[in-house]
């Protein structure tokens, strides 16, 4: 896999329950906010047609693992790699870390979508050519 971008999250209240462990949601809430900054800080000519809505995309499909909890005042990092792609989607894999063990893993598949037919789209090659050319791990 390649490591593309690490994003940090300290957990406050709002992100757990009343017995101080974080939601699994949150865990969600937190590599989507990873995907958009690895988005924003790496590959802003995606960012330009997403801020345009003519191209974006969107979760296929989602898979997680929860592996160790984490609680109130927690300081966590999501560690995002790129996996595999097809034609029309990719597939990223996010590790939820917290003193460097793995709490959550998620495999997410995005669909490369085109607003003005409203259905997937061929990637562009040099996307692809990219995300293949970050650290393999």
């Amino acid at each position: 896999m390649k490591k593309l971008h690490v994003s940090n999250f300290d957990v406050y209240y709002e992100d757990t329950d009343a017995s101080g462990f974080v939601y699994h949601t949150t865990y969600i809430r937190f590599a989507e906010r990873a995907r958009s900054s690895l988005v924003k800080d790496e590959f802003p000519e995606l960012m330009e047609l997403m801020i345009k809505n003519t191209f974006f995309f969107v979760v296929r499909e989602i898979k997680i693992k929860y592996l160790l909890p984490s609680f109130l005042n927690d300081k966590l990092f999501v560690e995002t790699f790129f996996k595999d792609n097809s034609l029309s989607s990719i597939i990223l894999v996010q590790h939820v870390l917290k003193k460097n063990k793995i709490i959550c893993e998620i495999r997410v598949e995005l669909v490369w979508l085109n607003k003005k037919f409203g259905k997937p789209s061929r990637i562009p090659k040099n996307i692809i050519a990219r995300f293949n050319s970050f650290q393999v791990v």
